[in-house]
């Protein structure tokens, strides 16, 4: 390979060099191959084509042929005493440390660079900087040092005005919070990357977008939608890079396997064992898709034993995994130890499933959060800097840009409410029904009743359970439970009326409180609700799932109770009676002038 010379460059090598740039996130081969040319014309500005050959190689191709190259450019910025130049070869040497499995070493090597302060502060030498330490930082578990590095990258990807670097960083940022669980943010993010991507012919990041929608999709109870993305790669090879169907088929079969579609989705898992699985994260997720499909077909022995293996076998090897596939993992396996009679150890995989579902959820909240709190610092540093401008100018664009930031500000502090309201929501609902949980219900039912007892009016509270839900769960599976209490719960929302408070209790088990309205009332409705409830025949890929009933109990206020306490027991009281009489049925709570007690 020829050494960087010392000539002066052309303007239409500069202009190479700025073209480069602007592909090496859009297109990482095209950038590479005017790298090459650069290099290989010798001059001065052969230096910035090693950079660009280092850049390319060490995100999309041989670590090796990266390391030469950085190599070269670090030898030619030295001789031209180049210390932004020098400063960026670290920033390549520190993305090549992460990449081979030395995470600490990359963010040692990052902190020393922030240190020198050599870095350039262009938008482009920000944004590779800022996106290399949040992938550093994700990697070490440092959730919230991430998320800053990721939406800072995304401030300095949109400065670039270049449409590579703003798609990974929208890329970026909504795989992570895919991660984290925060699936709202995260669907918004990699569609609009996706979309953006597909119009730029950004091949990488089509793929990558793509294969997280379907993992999004899946997590938000969307089989359909998860389905329709896997197609989507498979129809539209032309907008993917040639390898993406190997290096994402776990996702595709995650996709065909969404609905249903087993051979499908066994025909895209690799068929090695579980101990031949290269690193945590894809050994994790195979072992579930492959324990799935395995108990699909009915072979609870061979599902037990690839989830079981794959448990075992990242305990030995110390692997780190994402909680979403290990969560699917332990629920897969508690599905084959129901089916080979085991209960102790279902119930054991069950509950370090919900463990991991809690601690998702948990998660999620507090990246919404975190978004906020970042966004809105990002949002204060670019006023502070505007400003600093602004005092350079005269004092009329002074005044007239101090009411563009206060008009700013106003729009900033109003999102910020919007997101903490929606924060706040988003803790009060059930993540799988969408119903209002537990925690709401006992903070909104003592002011009904009180309200009740001031305006001296009717309410009743309902206590309603799935008769045979575990059944359910133990024959179809919990993903066919959940799609039963996702369509009773759009059912109770439709059925029920706008004023009646309808929450998930737990479980199969829900509350309605109904104000302003009689036990005979309450139970004429209900019994609508049963017949509604019975005719509903539910499809879960290609099985028909059987007729479900419920059973309710009614209490009234101030008869049988006058806490919501009270009233739930004496409703459970009547739904246990309901259920004594043969179920699918609705009953009132006696009607004794001891209602008060418990």
């Amino acid at each position: 390979m020829p050494q960087p010379a010392t000539t002066t460059p052309t303007t239409e090598s500069r202009d190479e060099v700025t073209r480069a740039w602007e592909l090496c996130y859009l297109d990482p081969l095209a950038a590479r191959d005017i790298g090459r040319r650069l290099a290989a014309g010798g001059g001065s500005i052969a230096v910035h084509g090693w950079l660009q050959v280092a850049l390319a190689e060490v995100r999309i191709g041989d670590a090796a042929v990266a390391t030469t190259a950085l190599a070269h450019a670090r030898l030619g910025y030295a001789a031209q005493e180049d210390t932004a130049g020098l400063a960026l070869c670290d920033e390549v040497h520190a993305i090549l440390l992460r990449r081979s499995g030395d995470p600490e070493s990359s963010a040692r090597l990052q902190l020393a660079t922030d240190e020198r302060g050599t870095l350039g502060t262009d938008p482009m030498s920000r944004f590779i900087a800022h996106n290399s330490r949040a992938i550093t930082a994700k990697q070490l578990g440092r959730v919230d040092e991430s998320l800053h590095h990721f939406y800072a990258a995304s401030e300095a990807a949109n400065a670039t005005g270049w449409a590579g670097p703003r798609i990974t960083a929208l890329g970026n940022l909504g795989g992570y919070h895919q991660e984290l669980h925060n699936l709202e943010d995260a669907r918004q993010l990699c569609e609009q990357a996706l979309r953006l991507a597909r119009e730029a012919g950004a091949r990488p990041m089509v793929a990558t977008s793509a294969a997280n929608l379907i993992v999004i999709h899946h997590a938000a109870g969307e089989p359909e939608q998860a389905r329709a993305m896997a197609e989507f790669m498979i129809r539209h090879p032309e907008e993917l890079m040639p390898n993406a169907r190997e290096q994402h088929a776990l996702y595709l079969a995650l996709g065909h396997l969404s609905v249903g579609e087993i051979d499908a989705a066994e025909g895209f898992l690799p068929s090695s064992d579980v101990g031949n699985r290269a690193d945590g994260d894809s050994m994790t997720c195979w072992a579930w898709l492959k324990a799935r499909c395995r108990l699909a077909r009915g072979d609870a022995a061979g599902a037990h034993d690839v989830a079981e293996n794959a448990l075992q076998e990242r305990q030995r090897r110390q692997l780190r995994d994402r909680d979403y596939d290990l969560m699917e993992l332990h629920r897969v396996a508690a599905d084959a130890c129901e089916a080979l009679g085991d209960a102790a150890a279902a119930l054991d995989r069950l509950r370090q499933a919900h463990s991991l579902y809690e601690q998702l959820v948990g998660r999620s909240a507090r990246a919404r959060l975190l978004s906020l709190q970042v966004s809105h610092q990002l949002a204060q540093a670019q006023r502070e800097r505007d400003l600093a401008d602004d005092r350079r100018r005269s004092a009329e664009d002074d005044r007239r840009r101090l009411s563009e930031l206060n008009t700013a500000l106003h729009a900033q502090i109003a999102q910020t409410e919007m997101l903490h309201a929606r924060l706040r929501e988003q803790a009060l609902r059930d993540p799988l029904t969408g119903l209002h949980n537990r925690r709401y219900l006992f903070e909104i039912a003592p002011g009904m009743l009180e309200l009740a007892r001031r305006q001296d009016t009717q309410l009743c509270v309902v206590l309603i359970d799935l008769d045979h839900f575990k059944l359910l769960n133990d024959t179809y599976g919990h993903q066919a439970g959940d799609l039963v209490l996702q369509r009773f719960s759009a059912l109770l929302t439709r059925m029920l009326r706008r004023s009646d408070v309808i929450c998930r209790h737990g479980g199969e088990e829900f509350v309605a409180v109904m104000p302003d309205i009689s036990a005979d009332g309450a139970e004429a409705m209900l019994d609508r609700l049963l017949q509604a409830f019975q005719m509903q025949r539910e499809e879960y890929g290609a099985r028909r799932l059987p007729h479900v009933s419920f059973s309710a109990g009614i209490a009234r206020f101030p008869r049988h109770g006058n806490t919501l306490e009270q009233l739930l027991s004496r409703a459970d009281r009547a739904l246990y009676t309901a259920k004594n009489h043969g179920r699918a049925r609705i009953e009132q709570a006696p009607r004794t002038g001891y209602g008060t007690l418990i």
